[in-house]
């Protein structure tokens, strides 16, 4: 069990969730009753309608237990103290539509001898390490596909401040505690206007796991977390792009 800290409330990867870490006690871990009164205030649901609780976890459970246990009953197995499930439960209460949706979709009666389907996996993936670009143009997003990262983070430097960045999955929220150039998300790109209220980015993300039949994982483009201009001091130098650890070639 790690200590609470703040530090990490100002880095751009956490703006989103800023209106709830704010409203924290700073000297120890938020408890589930506080998450449940943000929870009861927001109305929060999942897909078939119920208010979304977060209760203690005390047995371990598999990943389609757990999902299809939230899609009965609204409540979200949490442990207390814990960062990842944290970070699970304010990203319910910044996108709701958007983790209600990826939980549905992992409700497909499985086969005998399956464990997930490939929609579920990729719905898993996103829920874990996603993060959405947002805006008007797609360039960015394509340069980025193609693992052309100079020019996304170099040539096209100043269109990053046309483009609003949200990193949905909470395990890479939990790693940019401790921040290092190798964390990578799976990124998917919405267009809308990146002006818009953080309510109408999550339907429009929301409406891409209900409607778009985001069944497979490639459809999800890796990006260097710590490559997007302002996030990390040492990518204002374009030698930290040519690190091939870390912004790999093209295949």
């Amino acid at each position: 069990m790690s200590a609470w800290q703040t530090a990490f409330v100002s880095a751009p990867a956490f703006a989103h969730l800023k209106p709830w870490l704010d409203r924290f006690q700073t000297t120890d871990w938020p408890d589930l009753a506080t998450l449940n009164q943000f929870a009861e205030a927001q109305n929060l649901r999942n897909a078939r309608g119920l208010p979304i609780r977060f209760t203690s976890q005390t047995n371990a459970c598999g990943q389609h237990d757990y999902e299809t246990g939230i899609h009965a009953s609204g409540q979200v197995p949490s442990r207390e103290r814990n960062w990842h499930d944290l970070f699970n439960a304010l990203t319910w209460l910044a996108f709701p539509e958007t983790k209600a949706a990826l939980n549905a979709v992992h409700q497909t009666t499985l086969l005998p001898g399956q464990n997930r389907l490939p929609a579920s996996d990729t719905a898993t993936l996103f829920d874990e390490s996603g993060l959405v670009l947002a805006g008007e143009d797609d360039t960015l997003a394509q340069l980025l596909a193609a693992r052309r990262w100079r020019e996304a983070f170099l040539t096209r430097r100043d269109d990053w401040k046309n483009i609003r960045v949200h990193v949905i999955g909470h395990a890479v929220l939990e790693k940019l505690l401790n921040p290092w150039p190798g964390i990578t998300a799976k990124c998917l790109f919405i267009k809308t206007r990146p002006d818009a209220a953080l309510k109408l980015h999550d339907a429009a993300i929301a409406e891409q796991w209900r409607n778009n039949g985001m069944t497979d994982a490639r459809a999800l483009f890796p990006l260097p977390v710590l490559g997007i201009p302002g996030w990390w001091p040492a990518n204002q130098e374009a030698s930290f792009y040519d690190d091939q650890r870390y912004f790999r070639a093209p295949r």
